[in-house]
């Protein structure tokens, strides 16, 4: 343990150690500062453990911090985003969105000054070429959902959730939140024609998704952070406590299998059964799918807390305009015949709280 004293604070996870300052003076022996690499080495090793191929290098998690840390005071440094989330919160049909409207424009990693926010053009180009994403489509306005209630111009898919869908697409249900399983299959081998620019599948093994019940756009909205992180910490809670009770995981599992067995169904009554990229039909390695289920079931029922991954998709990379908290094991077992091409953009629940707290706008980190 470094010594007491303001000159010898240890320093923050993931802090520099930079030429002239106190960390590099002469006042710290060669055995201190031996100390100080074996505390930053371990930090490394617990980031690689909890964060897997997300983040498996200090540098890559400060890479997701300020990736986070972009995108947000992009967002919120904007005129617009201020009168677009207050219309959308309050349902607002006749407001002129346009902001709220570009998610999805970026399908891989671009730097972040190739799409600041802020000009009109691009946001309307964004808008005519059919790109948002963020919304639910046109042709569903004015109809009725699953649920019986009228599809509204500001709905998206987990708007209102409960209010539009099947009850049993519900695993867990919080004050605040929804547990859901993600509706693709996990396995890439059921989306044999899929483009290799668009995987649809999940990012890993029994992907999960936890939503807010409250409208809250992304994890750049100020109101997913507020009240000293109240919501994304409340999120993570609950999935916790959904796991830890006695069918939380075998209704992950049961929701994992209902994805396989519609994607299954689907690529059965299809007369377009494209060979997959190793040539194969998905005919030939249909029994290996499910072969592999049954396989990664004993594996998942012994995770632990630290081998989830809780992470976002930052505005405007984004597909749905709806605050959603991705969950999923990240150790590569479970991600193996998963898609590995939203890695980049999937920003760790931790990175969000430790630049939160580093910001002051919330204390505790990420505990």
């Amino acid at each position: 343990m470094a010594p007491d004293g303001a000159r010898f604070q240890a320093p923050a996870r993931g802090a520099t150690i930079t030429k002239g300052n106190t960390w590099d003076s002469g006042y710290l022996s060669k055995a201190v500062k031996k100390v100080i690499h074996i505390y930053r080495y371990i930090s490394i090793r617990e980031m690689y453990k909890r964060y897997g191929s997300i983040a498996p290098t200090h540098q890559r998690f400060e890479e997701r911090k300020q990736h986070y840390r972009t995108r947000r005071d992009q967002f919120r440094g904007n005129p617009r985003s201020t009168l677009e989330l207050e219309a959308w919160r309050n349902k607002d049909s006749n407001f002129d969105y346009q902001l709220l409207l570009v998610s999805a424009l970026l399908k891989s990693p671009s730097p972040l000054s190739a799409f600041p926010l802020g000009k009109v053009d691009v946001v309307a180009r964004g808008i005519h070429n059919g790109s948002q994403k963020s919304f639910i489509p046109p042709a569903l306005v004015g109809k009725p959902s699953y649920g019986g209630a009228i599809r509204g111009k500001t709905d998206t898919f987990f708007s209102e959730y409960a209010t539009h869908n099947a009850p049993d697409l519900i695993l867990s249900e919080s004050a605040h939140s929804y547990i859901i399983g993600n509706l693709a299959s996990y396995d890439s081998r059921q989306y044999p024609s899929a483009p290799p620019d668009k995987r649809p599948e999940g990012q890993a093994f029994a992907h999960t998704l936890v939503i807010p019940k409250a409208r809250v756009y992304n994890i750049v909205d100020p109101a997913a952070t507020a009240d000293n992180c109240f919501l994304v910490r409340e999120m993570r809670a609950h999935f916790l406590r959904f796991w830890a009770r006695p069918d939380g995981k075998a209704k992950i599992l049961a929701r994992t299998k209902r994805a396989l067995d519609e994607q299954d169904r689907k690529l059965l009554a299809s007369s377009d059964n494209n060979n997959d990229s190793n040539g194969d039909s998905y005919a030939s390695v249909r029994a290996a799918v499910f072969d592999h289920f049954e396989a990664m079931k004993p594996a998942f029922e012994r995770l632990r807390e630290d081998d989830f991954l809780f992470g976002f998709h930052c505005f405007p990379e984004n597909s749905i305009g709806h605050l959603h908290m991705h969950v999923f094991p990240h150790g590569e077992p479970f991600r193996a015949v998963s898609t590995k091409q939203y890695d980049w953009k999937t920003v760790p629940l931790q990175a969000v709280l430790e630049v939160e707290t580093e910001d002051g706008n919330c204390v505790g980190g990420g505990e």
